[in-house]
């Protein structure tokens, strides 16, 4: 532990020594690459090394990583939605033996661990303890999805628990992660935050030719207003309570339209759930596999909508404040708590009340109100950015260890 007690400084810097850090996440996703770049260009000292436990993550993104965050594979050919299934978990926990290995012949000095849901993270957690590697767990758990019930809820009680123990510190994304962790016994001192976050820059950059050329390309008229839902078309994302709302609200709101981008199984059913009378004012666009695209999507509406019944962080929350939008949520959306005001940049409802939503959109919509909401989502974002930067919270991490 000497090494780890020398090389991290105050400021984020490691000038004795060079400080060798593994994150171990999943399967890489745009996102996922932009956080991986920050911390090898922006916490000086450490080298990061990228470990993925399976290929491909439950939207079909291409190829993301990037040689400065050194990607190592563990899960050729598999897919991450299947990382929890009982029947994986003898094979999952032969990869954690894989990954110790790794972590050993790597000399590896910290681990930030994404995630605790199979027994090869379990394995890494415990070797990690037992060896005296600091392992930092990342998770997007938050307390309004903690619904397990019964004997579901006492297993899980005893696994958490264990796991925050195990655990040097913990990175929730934002405050109702941080009550869950709280809830399983965490010391607070060792809860920093380390938010999903979008590349920022991107979506607030984007030349104005691109956003046109995407307009054209959707053909989004420049005269229409917009909502927009961006995400996978599943049971739990509740895409047709927003067919319902804005089906509800259309004829007091011509002006507006209804675009909706993923894709998914129940693509079929939610157009045919749409009224015929605004059949024309539902945009279907497909999966979109390029953040540029899907940016200038977002900067060619108006307000973006996510009624989920359960949602740990949702990215595209930060997305759409970065974008400008006004932003109505379900409130089990845990970026929600941090990224939306109600009356100020949109407002937050209660999962599953349709008629709610349905008022929260047409609050939104009034043409005297829609500009004012969206002009708020820039400073919403600017002061949630200073209270959680996903770097700093790690640095701040890794100091808080190295001072113990």
């Amino acid at each position: 532990m000497e090494r780890m007690a020398d090389s991290t400084s105050e400021s984020g810097s490691v000038p004795s020594s060079t400080l060798r850090l593994a994150i171990i996440a999943n399967a890489p996703t745009p996102y996922r690459t932009h956080f991986h770049r920050r911390v090898a260009h922006e916490i000086l000292g450490v080298e990061l090394w990228s470990a993925y436990t399976h290929e491909t993550s439950n939207s079909p993104w291409s190829e993301t990583t990037d040689a400065i965050t050194r990607p190592t594979w563990f899960g050729l050919g598999e897919r991450a939605g299947d990382q929890g299934a009982l029947s994986r978990q003898l094979h999952e926990w032969r990869k954690g033996g894989r990954l110790v290995s790794w972590l050993r012949q790597v000399k590896i000095d910290a681990v930030v661990l994404i995630g605790y849901n199979d027994l090869g993270r379990m394995r890494v957690m415990w070797w990690c303890r037992r060896h005296g590697i600091p392992c930092f767990l990342w998770a997007d758990s938050n307390i309004r999805g903690d619904l397990t019930e019964g004997m579901k809820a006492r297993i899980k009680r005893v696994y958490v628990r264990w796991a925050v123990k195990q655990c040097t510190g913990l990175l929730p994304c934002g405050s109702l992660g941080r009550a869950y962790f709280l809830k399983y016994g965490a010391d607070p001192a060792r809860i920093h935050y380390a938010p999903y976050e979008p590349d920022y820059e991107l979506i607030q950059n984007l030349p104005q030719d691109m956003i046109a050329t995407t307009r054209e390309r959707f053909e989004l008229s420049p005269a229409r207003r917009r909502m927009v839902f961006s995400g996978r078309l599943v049971q739990v994302k509740r895409v047709d309570l927003v067919v319902d709302a804005f089906a509800a609200i259309a004829a007091d709101r011509p002006e507006w339209d209804l675009v909706i981008v993923g894709d998914g199984p129940l693509r079929e059913s939610l157009k045919a759930r749409v009224p015929a009378r605004i059949g024309r004012r539902v945009r279907w666009l497909g999966f979109i596999d390029d953040q540029e695209v899907v940016g200038a999507v977002y900067r060619n509406c108006d307000l973006l909508v996510l009624p989920s019944d359960y949602e740990p962080w949702a990215l595209v929350i930060n997305e759409g404040a970065a974008a400008g939008l006004a932003i109505v949520a379900s409130d089990v959306v845990g970026a929600a708590a941090e990224l939306v005001r109600d009356g100020v940049n949109g407002g937050v409802f209660p999962a599953g009340r349709l008629e709610v939503l349905t008022e929260r959109l047409r609050f939104a919509t009034d043409p005297d109100r829609i500009d004012k909401l969206k002009s708020a989502s820039g400073a919403v974002l600017e002061k949630w950015r200073k209270t959680a930067d996903p770097v700093q919270g790690l640095r701040d991490a890794l100091y808080a260890r190295s001072t113990q």
